[in-house]
């Protein structure tokens, strides 16, 4: 019985809409899940939550979850929330001036790409899809790369990340402020994907003390980085820095959690192989 805790849906930067993620997570064998958003809970109440009906059909254990966008030491982590309230106030507040600020943001950057690479190289509607609450990176790039106008996406980012500056601020709390945010609305927060924080070069682990005593609850342990990222990761550098993971933290109490992060079918194939009849 396979557990994958960290999923992502159309409503922040996936492919999918939530139901059939479920489906597409179930026919790869998946039996514990957790769709987490960038910054938005709007997966569990889409379609007035026909995601929990179709988690109960499919014979599925659906965690309620999110991830949240969070700062250390002017660095962007990570971290992963579950079993949060969905009617929290202050999360909800939270969600909702990161939302409009995303939103204000997009306006903008769509009026600045078109004045540089011509009226109409993204439209609004390729960007502000219905369902959509968080307004992401790729959600730019993929309509420019589709005009042409760049070979690849790397390359279509650098310009963008060197061209588009709105001026718009996206809150974004410290570390310790976010944990507290994932706390009051009932949940437990965990660290996401920690090898990917190049800051601490592989010291990661050294750090978990310090993030223990900020009040965090656990790490996601199993993580398919060489899947994801083989430029970055061998087999044995993955095993490793697992290893340095649980070592540090089974100490300090911390839950481990296991995630693929996938966004869209392709990153179920790359983890777990193609789907098969269930």
């Amino acid at each position: 019985m396979l557990t994958d805790l960290h999923l992502h849906t159309f409503v922040s930067d996936g492919e999918l809409d939530p139901a059939a993620l479920l489906r597409q997570a179930q026919q790869r064998g998946i039996a514990r899940l957790s769709i987490t958003d960038h910054d938005a809970l709007g997966a569990y109440s889409w379609q007035d939550g026909v995601v929990f009906e179709e988690a109960r059909r499919l014979g599925l254990h659906l965690t309620v979850g999110i991830e949240l966008d969070a700062d250390l030491d002017g660095s962007e982590v990570h971290l992963l929330g579950y079993d949060v309230s969905l009617q929290d106030p202050v999360l909800n507040a939270h969600l909702e001036a990161v939302r409009a600020a995303r939103f204000e943001r997009a306006r903008r950057d769509i009026g600045i790409v078109n004045a540089l690479l011509g009226e109409g190289t993204i439209r609004e509607h390729e960007v502000f899809v219905a369902g959509r609450q968080t307004l992401m990176k790729p959600h730019f790039i993929h309509p420019i790369l589709a005009k042409g106008l760049f070979p690849s996406y790397e390359l279509a980012n650098a310009w963008y990340r060197d061209k588009v500056k709105s001026g718009v601020a996206v809150p974004k709390p410290v570390l310790e402020a976010a944990i507290r945010l994932v706390h009051g609305a009932g949940g437990w927060a965990v660290l996401a994907h920690p090898g990917y924080y190049e800051r601490w070069d592989g010291q990661m682990a050294s750090c978990l003390g310090e993030f223990r005593n900020l009040g965090l609850d656990g790490v996601e342990l199993e993580y398919p980085y060489h899947a994801c990222s083989p430029h970055r990761f061998s087999t044995d550098a993955e095993a490793a820095l697992m290893s340095r993971l649980r070592a540090a933290g089974e100490p300090l109490g911390l839950r481990f959690t296991r995630g693929s992060d996938a966004h869209g079918p392709e990153d179920l194939d790359r983890v777990y192989g193609p789907p098969r009849e269930v």
